[in-house]
């Protein structure tokens, strides 16, 4: 799976100081810009059409930012109108009645601007995000096409889910106790209440362990890989900060993923019974 779908769904940093400030901050230099402008059309031709001027900065911070920031370059544009542009000027004071009903015209036509430029901000962000998540799921379900054993199944999927998540990752499966199919790294250590939790998700086909409601003590957490019928195997995800694995937001897309390591370790299974082989691990999960 490309190295760069981690971005997208990947626990983030916390923001820094400049990564919170830089949409305020060119908000405020596109209004500036806007007013500049203004400056350079009125020496010319005069104020009639300089309120203009300042919609694309409304726009343009509204898409780019959102709601926030295009609300703030309406407020701004209209206030950098009255102060730059009306009579009396350098004041905030308007004289003139066709002044007060220009400068609230701008800021309305502002604000509605800014909002419908954020709503097609969110629909494209909603859009892309849609679409990153369906690709992942087909890129992991092309590399369990060509497993042939839960071994390789485990590895794949272990190897996926810890890049795109950027966490340690298991899977486990049998009864009474469960056995590591496959980790990422290899030398991942599993507690004995890593285990007891990995157990409970194979009995009951709930997610256990670390920040869920069940077996706290656990270091990992621990997510069912249901089949139509049975619970085959436990997939382990642990951080090493400690943090949660994979965010609420993020769930449903790791819930799919498993999904998909479901079906391959359903075929592989149903191959062997064809073949005739037992499968101990997964045979044990399905009673």
């Amino acid at each position: 799976m490309p190295t760069d779908r981690q971005a997208n769904f990947a626990q983030q940093p916390p923001n820094s100081a400049w990564a919170l400030l830089r949409p305020w901050v060119a908000t405020l230099a596109m209004v500036a810009a806007s007013t500049i402008a203004g400056h350079w059309m009125a020496a010319r031709w005069g104020t009639a059409a300089v309120d203009m001027l300042f919609l694309p900065a409304v726009l343009a911070a509204a898409y780019l930012y959102g709601l926030g920031p295009g609300f703030a370059a309406a407020l701004g544009s209209a206030l950098a109108y009255n102060f730059f542009f009306t009579e009396p000027i350098h004041t905030f004071r308007i004289d003139r009645p066709a002044d007060i009903l220009t400068v609230a015209i701008l800021f309305l036509v502002a604000l509605v601007t800014s909002q419908l430029a954020a709503r097609m901000r969110e629909r494209a962000r909603v859009a892309d995000a849609l679409a990153a998540r369906n690709s992942t799921i087909a890129g992991l379900a092309r590399r369990l096409l060509s497993c042939s054993s839960d071994a390789e199944i485990g590895a794949v999927a272990t190897h996926e889910l810890a890049l795109l998540f950027e966490t340690n990752a298991a899977l486990l499966s049998g009864r009474p106790k469960p056995e590591v199919i496959a980790a990422e790294p290899a030398d991942a250590l599993l507690t004995p209440s890593d285990i007891a939790a990995a157990a409970l998700v194979l009995e009951t086909g709930e997610p256990a362990g670390r920040r869920t409601a069940s077996v706290d003590p656990a270091e990992w957490q621990f997510h069912p890989v249901n089949s139509s019928t049975t619970v085959l195997a436990a997939m382990g995800l642990a951080r090493d900060d400690g943090a949660q694995p994979v965010p609420e937001e993020h769930l449903p897309l790791l819930n799919n993923l498993l999904d998909q390591v479901a079906l391959a370790l359903e075929r592989t299974r149903l191959e062997a019974e064809t073949r005739g082989i037992t499968k101990p691990g997964l045979a044990e999960s399905a009673r």
